[in-house]
């Protein structure tokens, strides 16, 4: 290996160093990426007052891991990685070897573990179609081939590091092509998963507008694949480089990039509800709710609803006549009314003096005679509404879920324009 650090380019800057630049740039990316994990636990625990699920907890592990890749990267820049391999002694070339080969390892953990996250957060909002479940596979797939191919490297694999001083070794597999061809089954399973969630949200009952944004919203996770990208462009260099040192900083710098760009794409989905409270509470902005019905309530007593059904193992639908026949949701004459639907599809109304009157539903029922909203779907859903006596105020309330077999409903009910200004 002596021959590495003979004969440097002819006008090579040998004082040139780009280490500081990579440090600044991964704690710059690794701190936003904290920032966004933070609101990401305030969002789910404070505003949505929700325990934590998988998607989150894998989240955390994956910003820890994130740490770790920093960690490294700053370590690499202190034995020279970043400079021109001629500035460099076999000494600095070992203390790089050792850090690459134990860098690998976290970096494949980290990107796996965020991937796994964002997966179990589609999973918990739509479910897992088909090529969510092939990305699951192709992660582990992934997982698994690093952790298999790494230590067969060298013989003996102490001969990785250990070659800068002139040890005897057989070199197994070519270091730069393995990351090349690992790179771009990783940038694969990105655009694959960026695919998973606009499937579902395209057959979403809801406006147009509303699908492109939450589309938009999820395709901000393209921003990984540009990491990946631009990593694959840096390991083709090093494929071609003698400066290896130099080219390998470039390496580690983007597979510190793409983690924390996945960490923050993975919160933004989660985050949608503190957007709407900075709206609502900082500049006192109310997103207008459109409604389907055709007919708006004159009376200050009255109110329309509108109920809209949101099952998270399939979709989003307006819930439709045969599901709701009779309600009579228009006119509500007592105070503090509570509607309750029970197993068998009954729908009650009980006010504060326990006056119940009886609605009429037509009960969708399977063959053992369960309420079922959908076809593929049990839920038991209670719905409160309120109101005062007076009519100066009005209240509405979303949904007590109760939740059987890992499947949710929401209903959620919208009041007319002339009550929400009440409100």
């Amino acid at each position: 290996m002596a021959e590495y650090f003979k004969n440097p380019p002819p006008g090579l800057d040998l004082t040139e160093s780009r280490t500081a630049t990579g440090n600044i740039v991964g704690i710059v990316l690794f701190i936003s990426a904290f920032v966004f994990v933070s609101l990401r636990l305030f969002t789910r625990l404070r505003l949505k007052r929700e325990p934590l699920g998988l998607d989150d907890y894998l989240m955390f592990v994956g910003l820890a891991l994130n740490g770790a890749n920093l960690a490294f990267v700053v370590a690499g820049g202190r034995y020279g990685l970043g400079k021109h391999i001629w500035s460099l002694q076999p000494f600095h070339m070992r203390k790089i070897s050792i850090i690459t080969f134990i860098y690998v390892f976290i970096y494949t953990w980290s990107v796996c573990i965020i991937k796994f996250s964002i997966l179990a957060l589609y999973r918990r909002i739509f479910g897992l179609s088909w090529l969510g479940y092939c990305c699951f596979g192709l992660t582990l797939l992934y997982l698994i081939v690093n952790h298999v191919v790494l230590p067969l490297y060298t013989r003996p694999l102490s001969y990785y590091w250990e070659q800068w001083y002139g040890a005897q070794g057989v070199l197994l597999v070519n270091e730069a092509k393995f990351y090349l061809g690992m790179g771009i089954v990783n940038l694969f399973g990105d655009i694959c998963m960026l695919a998973v969630p606009i499937s579902s949200v395209l057959k979403l009952q809801m406006e147009r507008t509303q699908k492109v944004a939450i589309c938009c919203m999820f395709l901000l996770g393209s921003f990984v694949c540009f990491a990946s990208l631009y990593r694959i462009i840096t390991i083709l260099r090093l494929v071609s480089s003698r400066d290896i040192s130099w080219a390998k900083s470039d390496v580690f710098l983007w597979s510190s990039v793409e983690p924390s760009i996945g960490i923050i794409s993975g919160c933004l989905p989660v985050l949608r509800p503190l957007m709407t409270y900075i709206l609502e509470s900082w500049f006192r902005f109310v997103p207008e709710v459109r409604t389907n019905s055709s007919k708006k309530s004159k009376s200050s007593r009255n109110f329309t609803l509108n109920p809209l059904e949101t099952i998270s193992k399939k979709r989003t639908r307006k819930i439709k006549k045969h599901d709701l026949e009779s309600t009579n949701m228009t006119n509500f004459t007592q105070i503090d009314e509570e509607l309750e639907v029970d197993a068998h599809g009954a729908v009650t109304y009980v006010g504060k003096e326990d006056k119940k009157i009886k609605v009429s539903v037509r009960k969708g029922r399977d063959e053992t005679g369960t309420w079922r909203p959908d076809d593929d779907e049990m839920c038991l859903t209670k719905t409160t509404a309120h109101r005062s006596l007076s009519g100066a105020g009005m209240e509405d309330r979303s949904k007590e879920i109760l939740d059987r077999d890992g499947i949710r409903m929401t209903t959620k009910f919208e009041w007319d324009e002339a009550s929400r200004h009440r409100h």
